[in-house]
């Protein structure tokens, strides 16, 4: 019988120009629909199987914040952090969303639809994209759908800024919570010196946000009293 040569393997797919390169941190990183799968998000045992994209893994969340890991590669961060912050974070003192090297924030800011504007609302409904598999070992079979957020479900988003800090001034901090509110932990907006340290990465959906965007204001006062090294 004569023996036949495997087929070459298929060439690879061209890539888009407007896909971010990967930095060296998330080479390894298990891949979804073009984009890394960040360390935080909830997923299968298998992390590039449909991702519950929007849903934060509560027991990475935790490890992230106590080690003050990056929240897309899930390693230490250095002495630079950058966090992407909103103006409803600046009027509360402190934003959820945890700490990125530059390069992993620089990825995120160009792949993420929301941050790069590709997005305007944010997912509607995010628990509905908790999925369950087939695998026996994965943790799915766990998971709880988040406590819903009226403020985030299907709404525009607001401007998105960012924000870099050294990582002395990186602090975890909780707010307690009300008989109205649950206590939130999340990351100290009120130590930082905000000024020359931010610049806007996308604006707001909708013209009428905008008019209340305090971190706005900052950046123009930051331009007049210090030049345009922010």
């Amino acid at each position: 019988m004569t023996e036949h040569a495997p087929p070459p393997p298929p060439p690879p797919a061209p890539r888009n120009e407007d896909t971010p390169a990967l930095p060296d941190a998330l080479r390894d990183a298990p891949m979804s629909q073009g984009m890394a799968v960040p360390y935080i998000t909830l997923a299968h045992r298998d992390r590039s199987d449909r991702p519950a994209w929007g849903n934060v893994d509560p027991i990475r969340l935790r490890e992230v914040l106590e080690r003050a890991l990056c929240q897309i590669c899930g390693t230490p961060l250095g002495e630079q952090v950058i966090l992407f912050i909103l103006p409803s974070d600046f009027r509360q003192g402190l934003t959820v969303e945890p700490g990125l090297h530059p390069a992993c924030a620089e990825y995120s800011a160009r792949a993420c639809p929301l941050l790069a504007g590709r997005m305007h609302r944010y997912h509607r409904h995010p628990a509905q994209r908790l999925t369950r598999c087939a695998d026996p070992r994965c943790h799915c079979w766990g998971w709880v759908p988040p406590r819903p957020d009226p403020a985030r479900d299907g709404a525009p988003t607001e401007a998105w800024y960012e924000l870099r800090l050294p990582l002395s001034e990186y602090r975890v901090i909780t707010v307690p919570g009300t008989d109205n509110r649950p206590a939130v932990t999340g990351i100290d907006l009120k130590t930082p010196r905000l000024m020359h340290r931010i610049r806007k990465i996308r604006d707001a959906a909708q013209p009428s946000q905008r008019e209340r965007d305090p971190l706005a204001m900052l950046l123009v006062v930051g331009v007049l009293f210090a030049g345009t090294d922010q």
